[in-house]
């Protein structure tokens, strides 16, 4: 009789090292595909959020009446979004407002707090950009008030200022690399295209 009991008990331990041992090959996969639904969703949001920004700039943005403070009218303004690989920032979307005549010069490296701010999924970041064979540390993509025309600047880790609409005419497309949490593997590694003629974002 105890014999047999301590057999059921060896039985029983056995038995749940098997079942842990299932649910954890299981939950890998799962995880794994939960980690690379989140950096889809994180370039659907980049992609809105350029698509936002463009019709701002043509529709005019939200502000205070000064004369009302509890009124809101809408404000003729040039609409920037800036993003960046720098670490700490790599996964925010920054919205900045220019006068509507701002200058080309005027337009520099940010180093304000943005007017807004937007939180891409939890784990992705941006891990660079590109213009033809050319890599950029961070990118500003201003879009001109009432016309919505994009321009598009580059910046190298020292923060010069490049004109890639200018400088790059043979290359219209800019590409925004993602992923999660640093991971090497491709799988979780996702590259976002803005074709800047035809102002589409493919992020499928």
């Amino acid at each position: 009789m105890r014999d047999k009991k301590a057999f059921t008990l060896i039985e029983l331990i056995v038995s749940i090292s098997i079942l842990v041992i299932v649910m954890m090959f299981s939950y890998a996969p799962y995880n794994l595909y939960q980690n690379r639904a989140k950096v889809k969703l994180a370039t659907r949001e980049v992609a809105q959020s350029l698509y936002e920004a463009k019709n701002m700039a043509i529709s005019g943005v939200k502000g205070k009446n000064n004369s009302d403070d509890s009124k809101q009218e809408f404000k003729n303004k040039s609409v920037g979004v800036f993003l960046t690989s720098e670490e700490t920032k790599d996964s925010k979307i920054n919205f900045y407002y220019y006068d509507y005549n701002i200058s080309d010069s005027e337009i520099v490296f940010p180093s304000k707090e943005p007017d807004a701010e937007r939180q891409i999924q939890d784990g992705v970041t941006m891990t660079g950009f590109s213009v033809g064979e050319r890599d950029y540390s961070s990118l500003l993509l201003f879009y001109e008030s009432v016309t919505g025309k994009v321009k598009v600047y580059g910046f190298d880790a020292s923060g010069s200022k490049i004109d890639i609409t200018e400088n790059g005419k043979n290359d219209d497309t800019v590409k925004i690399k993602f992923t999660y949490k640093k991971a090497t593997t491709g799988f979780l590694q996702k590259e976002i295209k803005y074709y800047l003629k035809t102002n589409i974002v493919d992020y499928k």
